[in-house]
């Protein structure tokens, strides 16, 4: 499955349909690779992937380049005939723009889109030389937080200018902002994150992941408020929010 075209499903199925815009039978991914040197310490790939944080900082490679895995399946096993159709995410397990892969995701992305195919992408480092769905990862502009949770990524404002750039030339640009810190891991203020983001054209926001401090009652409160600002900020600015399932849920009372 390494570098090849695949439905993802459950929350990874949601956020890519809320980018992509595509249907559920139209909605791909790709893993580049398997493991990501940003070293992020929410990483949510050790404890959904069931493996140590170690082995998922080690950058482990398809058996062939990605762009003839996925040539091959889109003109031998599945022979679709209308690429126009499809979307795909990239990607789930790595940063796609690692300096070890960004050559090769470079050239899928260039094959894809030639294909016709709609492409997003997701980093912390960088955006593509092609047309796509630009997405970056920022849940805070703190170099603190940077420093400590994120300590291999670009610096937030280095990550927001590169969207920036891409945004100037008419481009599709979108925000992750998940995994979103509760005060009790990280305190700020989403306004002043949300000040430099009006730019943008989605924001995906959800909940921090794997920690008791983010499923109080408290964080609770802080999440509907939070939800409640984006709302607003996104009415305002004509920016499309997706909230993600699994936080609206918690916000709710409701069993995620």
């Amino acid at each position: 499955m390494l570098g090849e075209l695949y439905r993802p499903r459950g929350l990874a199925l949601e956020t890519a349909k809320a980018v992509l815009e595509t249907s559920q039978d139209y909605t791909y991914a790709c893993n580049v690779a398997y493991g990501c040197s940003n070293a992020c310490l929410y990483c949510y790939v050790p404890k959904a992937t069931h493996r140590r944080r170690y082995d998922c900082v080690q950058v482990r490679l398809p058996a062939k380049p990605p762009i003839e895995l996925v040539q091959h399946q889109l003109e031998h096993q599945w022979r679709f005939h209308w690429t126009s159709k499809l979307g795909v995410f990239l990607s789930f397990l790595t940063d796609p723009f690692l300096p070890q892969i960004k050559e090769s995701t470079e050239r899928l992305i260039a094959y894809l889109v030639d294909q016709g195919v709609t492409i997003a992408t997701l980093s912390k480092l960088a955006t593509s030389y092609y047309y796509s769905r630009h997405g970056m990862t920022i849940v805070s502009l703190d170099h603190d937080f940077w420093r400590e949770w994120e300590p291999n990524a670009l610096e937030p404002e280095r990550r927001i200018s590169a969207l920036e750039d891409c945004g100037a030339d008419k481009e599709y640009t979108w925000i992750s902002m998940e995994p979103y810190p509760p005060s009790a891991i990280h305190k700020q203020r989403i306004e002043d994150l949300l000040e430099e983001l009006n730019f943008v054209d989605l924001i995906v926001f959800g909940m921090w992941n794997y920690d008791k401090r983010a499923r109080t009652d408290f964080a609770r409160g802080e999440y509907a408020a939070n939800i409640d600002t984006l709302t607003d900020f996104c009415k305002s600015n004509n920016i499309r929010l997706h909230i993600k399932s699994d936080t609206l849920k918690f916000v709710h009372g409701e069993k995620a």
